[in-house]
């Protein structure tokens, strides 16, 4: 497993080490001054990048309108910064820009004579925009650079897709390896979460209020092409609960991550799973399951067995929206009873005819 890279904002204390690792130059005054001028304003801002205590790279993002939502950054690397520890700086800046402050775009410059940062920005995911004239200056002269841009729907390392059906559209998020959430939402809803805003403002799927659309044209639909860009388990999970909408699949295979969650929850989550498709389970019996049938304990966590179905982060695939009331009514549903009660009917009827082949 590759070092963990690690950013920070930028201190005033960091002028020698940045001086001797060659980031900076000037004497300690000088570079304490630019320092202050960095940490200033609402136009910009620095970080370094450290790893295993050593600093590696000074970054500084610039913001040319912070309406546009797009940041521009710089990269400045140690001379001893090999490629993967390079990689690493642009992999944590690039979640920092999208994940943390929420931007849509990130650019670079990058002159043709750096090539090794060229590989990596490529390999991260940007592609070339632009070829800027005269952007760089030399000793004789100037040089063309680069401009290279990634949009917040095009980060490989995290993102989220979407995933339409009858009564609106399942949200999933989740990196190479996993997914974390799979959230419903109607169709006219608004979104929450700024980097989910951001990646469906940015792939057409708001209305003018900022709601949902419908997929009347197939909007939301993707293809294999589009699907390549996606993290890996992440197109698997848009694929798979493409199926299941379509009546092609009754189960999933994801890896599903959890970043929060008491014991407790994690285990009421997975006693859902226990829970055959097509079929339901009161919280009375997910209780009993958790106390090995002892009914007096069960009705004692029932309320809380109810609250952890409400807090499952993976809507569908972990299947909370089975359980149902002890005298059989739908009830509590965190996206709705009009969508729980939707999902139950499509699983109970295809449970009793067969599911549909993916091969025709």
């Amino acid at each position: 497993m590759a070092d963990k890279i690690d950013l920070r904002k930028i201190h005033i204390a960091d002028s020698s080490e940045l001086r001797r690792r060659g980031l900076m130059a000037g004497t300690i005054k000088y570079i304490e001054d630019d320092i202050r001028s960095l940490g200033t304003g609402s136009q910009g801002e620095a970080m370094i990048a450290v790893k295993d205590g050593v600093i590696y790279a000074l970054v500084k993002l610039f913001r040319p309108d912070r309406k546009n939502c797009r940041a521009h950054i710089e990269f400045v690397f140690t001379n001893d910064a090999n490629a993967d520890t390079q990689s690493g700086v642009v992999d944590e800046v690039l979640r920092y820009c999208f994940l943390s402050e929420y931007y849509h775009k990130v650019t670079v410059i990058c002159n043709h004579g750096n090539e090794g940062l060229e590989r990596i920005l490529t390999g991260a995911g940007f592609v070339q925009e632009a070829v800027l004239r005269d952007e760089v200056r030399l000793k004789n002269g100037f040089e063309d650079a680069g401009l290279y841009a990634m949009l917040s729907y095009e980060y490989r390392k995290y993102n989220i897709c979407f995933v339409p059906f009858e009564r609106g559209v399942s949200m999933v998020s989740g990196g190479k390896d996993y997914i974390d959430s799979v959230r419903l939402y109607h169709y006219g809803q608004n979104l929450e979460d700024p980097f989910a805003k951001n990646i469906a403002a940015g792939l057409g799927l708001l209305d003018s209020n900022g709601g949902l659309v419908r997929n009347d044209d197939g909007i939301y639909n993707m293809d294999s092409e589009q699907l390549k860009y996606l993290p890996d388990e992440l197109s698997k999970a848009y694929t798979e609960l493409r199926e299941y909408f379509d009546s092609m699949r009754a189960g999933f295979d994801l890896n599903v991550q959890f970043n929060s969650g008491t014991p407790f929850q994690k285990k009421v989550w997975n006693a859902l799973n226990t829970i055959p498709y097509g079929a339901t389970a009161s919280y009375e019996d997910i209780a009993l399951k958790l106390t090995d049938g002892d009914l007096k304990e069960a009705r004692k966590i029932t309320r809380a067995v109810g609250a952890a179905c409400s807090d499952n982060p993976v809507a569908i695939v972990i299947p909370c929206h089975r359980v149902i009331g002890k005298d059989g009514s739908i009830v509590g549903y965190a996206a709705g009873i009009d969508i729980k009660d939707y999902l139950l009917l499509h699983e109970s009827f295809t449970a009793v005819t067969p599911l549909i082949s993916k091969e025709g």
